[in-house]
């Protein structure tokens, strides 16, 4: 009952809603409209997920052309990058009756994907009740949602058995979703779309910090995707390196919500760092809280610290920065990532801080690990192309036999009107795997 009330008294919240929301409130209530409805809706919640939709729509694309998608995000940051791949977007309805069935009539859909984790209850409702297939892609899921999900009882179970397709990254991921309810025979592991989709490193990164308005004759330290009292553990790690190796290096922190960046940029102050909005202070840290500027600081680093995993959020895409051609620094919180994080532990290139202990904090460890990545020689990013970061069922076979068995494992999945839309085909994304990794082999 609460979800139908709240939809009900959604259209006069806007009132309460800051200035930036209230222009698109009505597209969080529902307001969109397809002529003729569209081939597909495509969702991905933010700015990480809709990372992945691009490489998704150019397969779906190669197999069938001139296809309609309309896609949408949860968070605005993420609508924005949605917006680039030229589709018509909007941001997805609240989670209430109401909402969903008026964005469902007015873009009528004939399937749905969902980017990594997204189970809205009344979306899948009222696809169960109008008969719409839903897939989910590039499928994860956490421990913790596991309980979370199996406390609301069966009826999500049933939901989650009537899902067409879940494709997952991993195998862990394919073992949480089988205990929610996924149905075994159209639940597969197929990797991450976010691999098909990582950044090229730069040709020149002395040629990309000048372009960055950084020093290009000295080595880059990026602390990306910052979360909540990280930066003051890594405040205390940096301030208790050498003085020559803090004036030596240039120090960018990225906070992974820009909302939060007031708070984080003061943990850091307090901690004693020096933090200027456009420069890099003598031994401080330059402190960026643009969205979607990331990835070009990561194409300018040698080092790149990938947060999220100091404290226990789970940590984020350490492929990001190792495609960019930065040996990677990362805590040891991070079983959202563990496939990648020992793909590249045995890829080498990368730095892991070790837990905490009673007579060892996460600040003193993280010191430790940093004085080593920092002072020793510059290693070798570990990206070795996609192969190295597939679900490794047989680890000594080629990219191009997983593609093939992304492909079948993608085909496979699917059922009624998703088969030849699940079944998106590996031709383009086995020929983007083999010039990377011939682009690997000639750069080692």
């Amino acid at each position: 009952m609460v979800a139908p009330c709240l939809g009900a008294i959604a259209p006069a919240a806007e009132i309460f809603a800051s200035p930036l929301e209230r222009q698109v409130w009505r597209e969080r209530l529902g307001s969109a409209s397809a002529p003729g409805g569209c081939d597909a809706w495509v969702h991905a919640a933010s700015l990480g997920e809709a990372s992945a939709v691009p490489p998704f729509l150019r397969e779906l694309e190669a197999v069938h052309p001139g296809s309609s998608y309309w896609l949408t995000a949860t968070t605005r940051t993420g609508r924005a990058a949605l917006a680039a791949a030229g589709r018509p977007v909007s941001l997805a309805p609240i989670d209430s009756p109401q909402a969903t069935r008026r964005f469902l009539t007015g873009i009528a859909p004939r399937r749905v994907f969902l980017i990594e984790t997204e189970l809205w209850p009344h979306w899948l409702l009222r696809a169960r009740a109008t008969r719409l297939p839903v897939a989910v892609v590039s499928a994860r899921l956490s421990e913790r949602s596991v309980r979370r999900y199996r406390g609301l009882g069966g009826e999500l179970r049933g939901l989650v058995g009537g899902l067409a397709a879940v494709l997952c990254q991993g195998e862990e991921d394919h073992r949480r979703w089988l205990a929610i309810g996924a149905p075994a025979e159209r639940t597969r592991v197929v990797g991450n779309l976010k691999s098909d989709g990582l950044p090229e490193p730069a040709a020149d990164r002395a040629a990309a910090r000048a372009g960055v308005g950084l020093d290009p004759g000295r080595p880059l330290l990026v602390l990306g995707s910052l979360r909540p009292g990280e930066p003051r553990m890594l405040a205390r790690a940096w301030l208790a390196q050498p003085d020559d190796v803090r004036l030596r290096w240039q120090v960018v922190a990225v906070p992974r919500h820009p909302q939060a960046s007031r708070e984080l940029r003061a943990e850091a102050a307090e901690a004693g760092v020096p933090i200027a909005p456009d420069a890099v202070p003598a031994g401080g840290w330059r402190w960026d809280d643009r969205t979607g500027v990331l990835v070009s600081w990561y194409r300018a680093s040698e080092l790149a610290f990938v947060g999220g995993s100091l404290a226990v959020f789970g940590g984020h895409n350490p492929l990001e920065p190792a495609a960019c051609g930065a040996a990677v620094l990362m805590g040891p919180h991070h079983a959202s990532q563990r496939d990648y994080v020992r793909a590249l532990d045995a890829a080498g290139g990368s730095w892991w801080c070790p837990a905490a202990t009673c007579c060892q904090p996460h600040w003193a460890s993280c010191c430790r690990t940093m004085r080593a990545a920092t002072s020793a020689p510059p290693r070798p990013s570990a990206w070795r192309g996609p192969s190295a970061v597939l679900p490794p069922a047989r680890p000594r076979r080629s990219w191009r036999w997983a593609c093939g068995r992304r492909e079948r494992a993608l085909a496979g999945a699917a059922r009624g009107p998703l088969r030849p839309w699940v079944g998106v085909a590996a031709r383009g994304v086995r020929e983007r795997g083999a010039h990377r990794n011939c682009a690997s082999r000639r750069a080692s």
